[in-house]
């Protein structure tokens, strides 16, 4: 079903340190079963072999996945191949243009225990037990499209998005009054991340992806060569951008714009909403655009890929490997 660890895309980054339908169902009992946001089956590997699959793929590190499968958020917990519903979360989107954009774009905090996602035109903070709440500050973007970010400063926790004003703002989880300018030259479109080492900022104007240095006020160095789609931060020094034909994210040095290589789509599919998870090492993706909801964790030194089933927005979160 094109879920084995071993399949492979191709990279040309150095690992660190050391369009089809939905899969052909399988036989009876041999898979569990959930609908693609585009209302065809999508075939989800039984959880026992997911686990295993997972286990080999990161080294025995445990897991997780928060994605949406409207109107519902999902945590897939990859150590034991299960998911299951969060309790009373609500959320938007589905296929095509008007409807993607309303997706809540979750993203994890560096702990794996909170997440903040988008809904109805507010941003929330929740547990995986469903406690959540509303993050409210008057200068937070956060109409469709929108993308917020948990960020790290010190000890603090703040989330990181797009301001009314065109900068890229940073508003504290545990006080919203609180916020600060992460990027002041008014330019940025609806789509920026700041890295997870708070160095550097990543963003589109509208025609480019750019990236300037955390609280900078001049517009960021062009990376994109005219192309403007989804930019995607590192928890450290790099960033990335979605090229027009859904084939490859482009990979560049933060601090200079040097492209370091692509991680590819999988063999006959898209890559589309790029995800970093809280290592460098490993990102999560959907499938496109189209309505398809493949999602897929990768390996970014090798371009390994791992399907995990079918949702939208996968975020990641991976935790201590075990002790020797």
């Amino acid at each position: 079903a094109g879920g084995h660890a071993g399949r492979r895309g191709e990279s040309l980054i150095p690992r660190p340190g050391r369009r089809a339908g939905c899969a052909a169902l399988l036989a009876a009992g041999a898979a569990a079963l959930v609908l693609a946001a585009d209302s065809r089956p999508c075939a989800r590997e039984p959880a026992p072999l997911l686990a295993r699959r997972w286990a080999e793929f990161a080294a025995g590190r445990p897991g997780r996945v928060i994605f949406a499968r409207p109107p519902h958020m999902f945590l897939l917990d990859l150590s034991t191949g299960s998911e299951r519903q969060i309790p009373g979360v609500m959320v938007a989107g589905g296929p095509g243009r008007r409807l993607r954009g309303a997706t809540p774009r979750p993203s994890w905090a560096p702990d794996g225990n909170r997440f903040c996602y988008r809904y109805d035109r507010r941003v929330y903070v929740c547990d995986r037990e469903g406690r959540k709440r509303p993050i409210l500050n008057p200068n937070m973007d956060c109409s469709d499209e929108t993308r917020w970010s948990w960020a790290r400063r010190g000890e603090g926790d703040w989330l990181a998005g797009p301001g009314r004003n065109g900068d890229v703002i940073l508003v504290r989880v545990a006080d919203p009054r609180d916020w600060l300018t992460a990027h002041g030259a008014g330019d940025v479109d609806k789509f920026c991340e700041v890295t997870g080492d708070g160095r550097f900022v990543v963003y589109d104007d509208g025609s480019q992806v750019r990236v300037a240095p955390f609280a900078g006020r001049r517009p960021g160095l062009a990376i994109s060569r005219g192309q403007s789609c989804r930019p995607s931060a590192s928890p450290v020094d790099r960033v990335a951008w979605l090229a027009a034909a859904h084939d490859r994210y482009r990979i560049h040095a933060a601090a200079d714009g040097r492209f370091l290589g692509d991680l590819l789509a999988p063999p006959g599919e898209e890559i589309y909403r790029l995800s970093w998870s809280n290592l460098p090492g490993f990102v999560a993706h959907m499938f496109g655009s189209k309505g398809n909801t493949r999602m897929h964790v990768r390996d970014v030194g090798s371009g390994a890929a791992l399907f995990i089933g079918c949702g939208w927005d996968p975020d990641l979160w991976l935790g201590a490997p075990p002790a020797p």
